[in-house]
C-alpha cells in the first residue's frame, strides 16, 4: 500500500486537471477545477465532477464541431463529463466509444455513472485483464495483481488496480466467513442430532410406558367379557390383517417418502419445544451447504 502511495502521488503530479478531477470523483471526492474565460471543457468537467449541474455549457460543447477529429465524443474525460450531465444523451456516443475501448475504459465508465455497459472486448495488458475480471466478477489472484504493479501508467490504471485489490480482499474475507458459517452449522447439526436421539428415545419410553399400563387393562376386561365380544375380536382381527397387508403395499412403493413424512412430523414438534423452526432450519442448512467452499 505504501508503493501504491507513492506511485499516486507521482501520478498526480504529472496528470491534468481534468483527469485528477475524474480520478477524485471515482473514490468519492471532489477537485476543483480552474476554469478559464471561454473554456467550455473544463467548465463541463466542473460541474460534472463537482458542481452537479452543467446543461448549459455542455449545450454549447455540443455544438462545438470536429477538429482534425478531436471532438469531446472521443475524449474519455469529456465523454465521461457530458454522459454525467446528460447520460440519455450520451448514450449512443458511450457505446459507440466502448467498442473501440478497452474494459479498462468500460469499468470506469460504468463506476463513474453507475452504469452496466458490456460492449468492450478488448484486453491486451495486464491492467486490462484485471478490468475484465472486475467486469465480469472473476476470481482475482495474487498474481493478477503483481503483474499490474509495474503496468500503471495513468490514474485510471491505478484506479483499476486498487479496485480489484479491494474486491480481492473482500472475495477473500467472504470465504473465511463462509468455511466459518459451515464449521459453526457442523457443530449445531451435531448437538441438534443428539438432542433429537434423545428426544426420540425419550418418546419412545414414554410411548412403551403407557402400552404398559394399558395393555394388561384392555384384555384383563377382553377376557372377563370374552363371550360379548369375541364377534367383534373377530370383525377387528381381519380389519386389522387388511389394515396391514394395506399399509406393507404402500410402505414398500413409498417407504421413503413416508418415513421422511412421519420423522418430519416429529421433528417438527421436537424443534419447535425448543423455539426452533424446523422448516426454515433445514432450508438455511440447504443454503450454507450448497454455497461455495
Amino acid at each position: 500500500m505504501v508503493y501504491l502511495k507513492d506511485v499516486e502521488d507521482r501520478l498526480i503530479s504529472t496528470s491534468s486537471e481534468r483527469d485528477l478531477s475524474l480520478y477524485r470523483f471515482l473514490n468519492g471526492g471532489k477537485h476543483s477545477i480552474p476554469v478559464a474565460p471561454n473554456d467550455i471543457e473544463s467548465e463541463v468537467c466542473f460541474n460534472a465532477f463537482v458542481d452537479g449541474n452543467g446543461e448549459v455549457p455542455l449545450a454549447k460543447l455540443r455544438k462545438v464541431k470536429p477538429f482534425r477529429g478531436l471532438h469531446y465524443t472521443t475524449n474519455f474525460v469529456l465523454l465521461i463529463a457530458a454522459a454525467k450531465i446528460d447520460a440519455d444523451g450520451e448514450e449512443e456516443n458511450i457505446k459507440a466509444y466502448l467498442s473501440t475501448h478497452s474494459y479498462k475504459e468500460q469499468v470506469i465508465i460504468n463506476c463513474a455513472l453507475g452504469t452496466k455497459y458490456r460492449i468492450s472486448t478488448k484486453m491486451d495488458n495486464p491492467i486490462e485483464i484485471l478490468a475484465y475480471c472486475i467486469e465480469e466478477n472473476k476470481n482475482i489472484n495474487e498474481v493478477d495483481i503483481q503483474k499490474c504493479l509495474t503496468s500503471i501508467g495513468d490514474l485510471y490504471d491505478l484506479f483499476i488496480l486498487e479496485k480489484a485489490i479491494s474486491r480481492s480482499i473482500l472475495r477473500a474475507n467472504e470465504e473465511k466467513n463462509v468455511y466459518s458459517y459451515k464449521s459453526l452449522v457442523k457443530i449445531q447439526k451435531k448437538a441438534l442430532k443428539r438432542v433429537e436421539f434423545v428426544s426420540f428415545t425419550t418418546l419412545f419410553i414414554i410411548f412403551s410406558y403407557i402400552v404398559y399400563l394399558v395393555v394388561p387393562t384392555i384384555v384383563g376386561i377382553m377376557v372377563r367379557n370374552w363371550d360379548t365380544l369375541e364377534p367383534i375380536a373377530y370383525i377387528i382381527d381381519k380389519t386389522v390383517i387388511a389394515i396391514i397387508l394395506i399399509t406393507g403395499v404402500v410402505l414398500a412403493t413409498k417407504v421413503k417418502s413416508i418415513k421422511n413424512l412421519i420423522k418430519g412430523f416429529f421433528l417438527n414438534i421436537i424443534y419447535r419445544l425448543f423455539g426452533i423452526d424446523y422448516p426454515e432450519y433445514q432450508k438455511l442448512l440447504k443454503k450454507i451447504e450448497n454455497s461455495k467452499n
